[in-house]
């Protein structure tokens, strides 16, 4: 019955996928890229395409993408002749793109047409990754040192001159954003391995693994793992890759190589709560609950407040036969705002000791 909670509780907290699903084959081939190295902009350009009638239902043409990045250029280009600064340089860029253009932020998160590229051009919409790809695509071929960031759930581009480097943050139109602002945001602390500025590959890899995780949400698991795996070989320091492997191994039951995908996103990064939480959750399924309470008190240190790991830790107690740490941590769960179903409360009045007469 535990058994049962644990896995009840694992869907809640990683979000039930959609039914899998295949997409009809489309009826013609994609037209060919330019031939070449491989490149930021080709790399992009043709995952895109591929990925377009799996998650949107539309086969895209990528030459027709090509031709809208070129056009961008052609339009930044002559502003950038009178550019002497770095503000001047991301100042013609807004101008263009954010004014002139009207592209707009859009927060949805996970949406794959806020980060497809010819739905990006089309719509003028993008999240933090699609407006992020678009500006490194168009800073390729003009030959400006725009360089991808990464922070937990979240991206943006650096512009890194002589001498001169200023963060573009697209929720706030383009402001400049200083590395410690982004410290206080996003939690990151000293040794956490993010705010480096990031190789056009690099980067590949950080929008490889946000489409692995669209074909995830379509019960697509297998090609999730294949695009996480090529993420991982662009962006071997990327926790997230091994961490988003680590999800669709366990929503397929695979538990043990889940738990070393998880380890693995952990070497990397020790403070991600996530893969804690989801470590001690496999661990747990496997009957390993020494380390499994270990990881999950780890989880909650790191975010206290987090009702969803509450519960998963307070599983694990009740699973490994602590009734009165599973009481507690799921009194604390509850004051968070977790709903504790009458069945569980039944299972722990089942295992509460008998009471004593008094003497």
């Amino acid at each position: 019955m535990v058994r049962k909670f644990l896995l009840v509780l694992f869907w809640s907290v990683l979000s039930v996928a959609a039914a899998p699903g295949r997409f009809a084959a489309a009826s013609t081939p994609l037209p060919a890229l330019p031939s070449g190295p491989e490149t930021l902009s080709s790399r992009y350009l043709r995952h895109s395409a591929e990925a377009g009638w799996d998650l949107l239902g539309a086969r895209p043409d990528p030459s027709v993408a090509e031709k809208e990045l070129a056009r961008l250029s052609d339009r930044i280009r002559p502003l950038l002749s009178a550019a002497t600064t770095g503000e001047q340089v991301v100042a013609a860029f807004h101008r263009v793109l954010l004014e002139e253009e009207g592209f707009s932020y859009d927060g949805t998160a996970g949406a794959p047409e806020n980060f497809l590229v010819g739905s990006v051009l089309s719509r003028k919409r993008g999240n933090c990754l699609g407006l992020s790809m678009l500006y490194l695509a168009l800073a390729e071929r003009l030959s400006v040192p725009f360089r991808g960031v990464c922070v937990p759930t979240h991206c943006f581009v650096r512009y890194e001159g002589k001498g001169d480097a200023r963060n573009v943050e697209f929720a706030s139109r383009g402001e400049t954003w200083g590395d410690d602002r982004y410290r206080k945001v996003f939690r990151i602390g000293a040794g956490r391995p993010y705010l480096r500025s990031l190789s056009g590959a690099e980067m590949v890899g950080v929008f490889l693994k946000s489409l692995g995780a669209a074909y995830s949400k379509k019960g697509r698991e297998e090609d999730a793992l294949r695009l996480y795996d090529e993420a991982v070989l662009l962006f071997p320091g990327l926790p997230e890759g091994h961490f988003n492997a680590g999800v669709s191994l366990q929503r397929t039951g695979r538990f043990g190589e889940a738990a070393a995908r998880y380890r693995a996103a952990l070497s990397l990064d020790p403070d991600l709560a996530q893969a804690r939480n989801n470590l001690g959750i496999v661990l747990a399924i496997r009957g390993e609950y020494a380390e499994a309470i270990s990881e999950g008190r780890r989880a909650v240190e790191l975010e206290p407040r987090n009702a969803a790991m509450r519960g998963n830790l307070a599983f694990t107690f009740l699973a490994s036969g602590n009734v009165e740490e599973a009481k507690k941590e799921f009194g604390i769960a509850r004051t968070l705002g977790s709903r504790i179903g009458p069945s569980i409360l039944e299972e722990l009045d089942r295992r509460r000791p008998p009471s004593h007469p008094e003497i």
